[in-house]
């Protein structure tokens, strides 16, 4: 039969030889058709299968789909995504940029802590467990007793737990998702094992190099959080995760994952390194993790445990004005508060906090003052306690008020350096006292600043401690093991000595970072809890692993 062309050199048939051609073609598939018509069951089986795999266009695999597969693969296919639970030991180095000891440092230095994790995940009962050992190594701090946590979820319920005061308090901010704090992001088996879930939702990037291996560049929401986004370099040829990026608000972490080896069949990374644009933050010194249902035990509350009395936080959420005593005066909100003294013919301020240098703290306390009590004297001295940059930003507020800086020689350059030449820097009288006497100045020594100045009022016997104690709740105290530092009960120790050494009886302490107002009583009561020794400590909390 010839063909034809048409000016696009497409080939055509004549139009009768076309019907004719297709009449041929029915009559040959004449019989099939009548006999699917007969069994439509035959039809539906045939299309079934058409959509199971005959037709390869209808089961492609993304792109995304594909390389996750590849990656869930190699860190153990189906013992990954089916392991019954996990246990995971591991060390690291922490290196934190915080608040030097000394001013003859500067204001900031390099801490180095060391972390012992222990945490344990039921996956089939959908528990976890998290320990955690924090020992500081290098920083400002007086005392080698560890900070501890211990988390629980269990059933839905979290629980913490107090090894330093032998109790636990339900804790409904603990789930399943946050037990561990974060730490299994710098697992890679575990965020393979969520990548797995998020094949449809991922996003290939591209290609990136890493020590010479091509990887492909996934993003994929883990954490079902659209203000965080991951980013994950997966190695082309083995399939296993090199690095991972997280970034929110514009802050960027990065998780490289390194030496993997294997644990019945589930790959690991036994060293991770998590660092940001400014340098490292957390490096492992050693990991070990094993494939098991954690035993029933590692979720019970040691015997002998009782649960804590509730607790109700401070309310600081007010700028507020308290009068103390005759002349007194407590103002501020939050995280910063001054005392204000009234000697007669003018002010003095002691303490003052924020957080930048625009926040203007001091200024609006003084403005408060001003308007609720009427007082409109000046600020001739503000009382500089110690030479912390969180303490040093308010007082360019002090310029506009002429007020004279009374700062520790030891002190002074770091004023200085803060504030420039503008400002009235004198150093504290030889007689640690001022106004005939009125406020009493004690420089008590310790390893969170080498001078830290306390202002005590021995007519009304009200001492500003600053940062040496406080407590953020209505009624209790902190525990020694848990907050606000690793030392801070040390720093309290300190501070009692040397009132004692001086024979100064206080009836109310107040700080610079608390709103409450503490009576000796309280003190007495923080005196009393016991100074857990570090290898006490250490074995309470890893006791039941």
């Amino acid at each position: 039969m010839p063909m034809y062309y048409d000016n696009n050199n497409r080939f055509t048939y004549p139009a009768r030889h076309f019907f004719k051609h297709f009449t041929n073609v029915a009559a040959c598939l004449k019989p099939g058709l009548i006999f699917l018509t007969g069994h439509p069951f035959v039809l539906a089986l045939i299309f079934a299968i058409a959509m199971m795999g005959v037709c390869p266009l209808s089961h492609a695999q993304s792109r995304e789909a594909q390389i996750i597969e590849r990656s869930v693969q190699a860190y153990g296919g189906e013992h990954l995504l089916t392991m019954p639970g996990l246990i995971v030991n591991e060390r690291f180095s922490h290196y934190s940029q915080w608040l030097s000891g000394d001013a003859r440092q500067g204001s900031m230095v390099t801490y180095l802590s060391e972390l012992q994790n222990d945490y344990r995940i039921d996956f089939v009962g959908k528990r976890k467990v998290f320990k955690q050992a924090n020992s500081r190594r290098v920083g400002s701090h007086g005392s080698d007793v560890p900070e501890v946590l211990h988390r629980l979820s269990v059933s839905d319920q979290g629980t913490s737990v107090d090894h330093a005061l032998k109790r636990y308090q339900p804790g409904s901010r603990i789930t399943f998702d946050n037990t561990t704090l974060g730490f299994e992001a710098m697992l890679d088996t575990l965020v393979v094992r969520k990548l797995a879930q998020h094949k449809q939702t991922s996003q290939w990037q591209g290609e990136a190099y890493i020590a010479g291996v091509p990887h492909d560049v996934i993003i994929a929401p883990l954490d079902n959080n659209p203000e965080t986004k991951h980013t994950l370099y997966l190695n082309q040829h083995s399939g296993l995760l090199s690095r991972m990026m997280t970034e929110q608000q514009g802050q960027k972490r990065f998780y490289d994952f390194m030496v993997h080896r294997t644990t019945q069949a589930v790959y690991w990374a036994s060293e991770v390194l998590v660092s940001t644009a400014q340098g490292p933050q957390y490096h492992s010194k050693s990991r070990t993790v094993k494939v098991a249902r954690p035993a029933e035990q590692s979720f019970h509350i040691p015997a002998g445990y009782q649960r804590a009395p509730e607790v109700r936080p401070y309310d600081v959420s007010k700028l507020t004005v308290r009068a103390l005593a005759d002349g007194v005066y407590f103002v501020g909100q939050d995280w910063g508060y001054t005392l204000f003294i009234d000697t007669g013919e003018y002010l003095v301020s002691a303490g003052t906090w924020q957080m930048n240098q625009q926040a203007g703290a001091w200024a609006k306390a003084l403005a408060e003052l001003r308007q609720s009590k009427a007082l409109d004297k000046p600020v001739k001295y503000h009382i500089v306690t110690h030479h912390h940059t969180d303490h040093l930003r308010g007082l360019a507020d002090t310029v506009a008020e002429h007020t004279t800086l009374l700062v520790h020689p030891a002190d002074s350059s770091a004023v200085a350096d803060e504030l420039g030449t503008q400002v009235k820097i004198e150093p504290i009288p030889a007689s640690y006292t001022l106004a005939g006497g009125k406020i009493r100045l004690l420089d008590v020594p310790n390893s969170h600043a080498a001078h830290n100045l306390v202002v005590y009022l021995p007519e009304s016997q009200i001492l500003l401690t600053e940062d040496m104690f406080g407590s953020s709740f209505e009624h209790a105290l902190h525990s020694p093991a848990r907050w606000p530092d690793l030392d801070t009960y040390y720093r309290l120790d300190a501070l009692v000595d040397r009132l004692t050494q001086q024979g100064i009886k206080v009836a109310q302490y107040v700080s610079s970072h608390h709103g409450r107002v503490l009576t000796q009583a309280d003190i007495d009561r923080a005196m009393a809890m016991p100074r857990t020794a570090r290898t006490v400590l250490l074995k309470r909390l890893f006791a039941s692993q």
